[in-house]
């Protein structure tokens, strides 16, 4: 399984210059805490950092897997070959540019975590990131997955993004207009660094009214104590929401070992304790079945699967 084994010669080559750690668990960087290991995996602390480690494995032809916070992300039993990179420690202070009396950018890395952002917004009496209260994970991964609720999403409120793209070996800004969002996902291979959100000046009471609302509301409707992945499948483009399907299929507290879909929310599936990467993948599976065979609908998975 280990590629360290096959390809002795690159990745010694990739060690001797970086703080890279060999074999390394991945589960301890998810949410779902499951997931087999990472062959090469560094967490680099800067742009700088990252920029050399990037360009040192293409040249050597090592594949390259990233993310941040892990909230979206179930990792395989088998893990991930080549290099894991962890993007949460790139995380500068949150700055604020000033467009007009009215609109605001706020620039921030893509490490930084979404909760931050948005306490940043509501002490600053910044409104558009209300929707994004209780989402968690990072700034980075909320853009590539165009995370959202029934009231906004990032695609929003994103003015340009700023991300390393591999084939010019550059970082590179891109406007809104050139992005593909769309429900739950932006069409993008490129690794987002940076991002600078459009902002309006408002009430900062009524602000924190919102924030404050949306959060009891996660609290009340999600299992936000219990170790998942967040809404495991995306909503249908008409008629009912995932969960209400999955609950009218009768899938509400049905396990495979320590995998369950939960009792609270039945478009979360929990990890009790001791589930396994393969044990979620099988309840995904049943619960797709199920919910094909009732209503004649393909639930698609919202959270990102990676790894052999």
């Amino acid at each position: 399984m280990m590629t360290v084994k096959t390809h002795p010669t690159a990745y010694a080559r990739l060690i001797k210059n970086f703080d890279l750690k060999t074999d390394a668990a991945l589960k301890a960087y998810t949410s779902f805490k499951v997931g087999g290991p990472a062959d090469l995996l560094s967490i680099p602390e800067s742009r700088a950092e990252l920029e050399q480690l990037l360009k040192a494995a293409a040249d050597l032809d090592i594949p390259v897997t990233f993310f941040g916070g892990g909230t979206n992300l179930l990792i395989t039993d088998k893990g991930i070959r080549g290099l894991v990179i962890i993007i949460r420690q790139l995380k500068s202070d949150i700055r604020i540019k000033k467009t007009d009396s009215d609109h605001h950018l706020l620039t921030v890395e893509t490490g930084q975590h979404l909760s931050s952002l948005c306490r940043f917004a509501l002490d600053n009496s910044l409104t558009g990131l209300e929707f994004a209260a209780g989402i968690p994970g990072t700034v980075g991964g909320a853009i590539a997955m165009n995370a959202g609720t029934v009231k906004g999403q990032m695609s929003d409120v994103i003015e340009s993004i700023t991300v390393w793209n591999p084939q010019t070996q550059k970082f590179v800004a891109r406007k809104r207009d050139t992005l593909a969002f769309s429900y739950r996902n932006l069409d993008i291979s490129d690794i987002i660094i940076e991002a600078d959100f459009q902002l309006k000046k408002g009430d900062k009471k009524h602000i924190e009214a919102l924030f404050n609302q949306t959060l009891a509301n996660k609290k009340n409707s999600q299992p936000v104590s219990q170790k998942s992945a967040g809404c495991f499948f995306k909503n249908p483009k008409t008629g009912m929401p995932a969960g209400e399907l999955i609950e009218k299929s009768g899938l509400k507290g049905t396990r495979i070992n320590d995998a369950m879909v939960s009792e609270h929310h039945a478009n979360y599936i929990v990890n009790l304790n001791n589930a396994t990467s393969c044990d979620i993948l099988a309840l995904k599976q049943l619960v797709q079945k199920t919910v094909f065979e009732k209503f004649h609908i393909n639930l698609e998975t919202e959270v990102r699967i990676e790894g052999e």
